[in-house]
């Protein structure tokens, strides 16, 4: 399952905030290229996203790589937010190169799957929020 369809099913009930930061792999720094290997991987992924981005050197740059990441990953419907130059929510939770974080009600993480892109797993997202839902109302039927 996309990220997109967890944030169709679950809109409602769930706040989904994405967030870009500072591009991982800018072709004027620590670009990987277009091998052979990685051209295969990408494809083989399905990942629709652009290999051919310059890191941007202000917030307006960011913002404009940041929507073409909105419109090619999550179809233009995800809340897509943008860090700020400084990078602070990057630092704060660790972002490089990809995370998923679920942060409870009660502001506590409840799933951090680790380091992107093998920990970014939107299919078992939706498992952990299914239950964190199914616990949320099994607490609220109790009472």
């Amino acid at each position: 399952m996309r990220l997109t369809e967890l944030y169709q099913q679950y809109r409602e009930q769930v706040e989904f905030i994405v967030v870009y930061v500072k591009e991982a792999h800018p072709t004027d720094k620590w670009w990987l290229g277009r091998s052979r290997t990685q051209t295969v991987f990408h494809e083989w992924s399905g990942n629709p996203a652009r290999l051919d981005v310059a890191e941007p050197v202000t917030l307006e740059q960011r913002r404009k790589v940041a929507a073409s990441c909105q419109a090619n990953l999550f179809d233009g419907v995800v809340p897509l937010y943008v860090d700020a130059m400084d990078d602070a929510v990057s630092a704060r939770y660790a972002a490089k190169p990809t995370r998923i974080y679920f942060i409870g009600e009660d502001g506590v993480v409840k799933y951090n799957p680790g380091i992107g892109p093998f920990g970014f797993n939107p299919d078992h997202l939706g498992e952990v929020i299914a239950e964190y839902l199914a616990k949320i109302q099994g607490a609220l039927s109790s009472r």
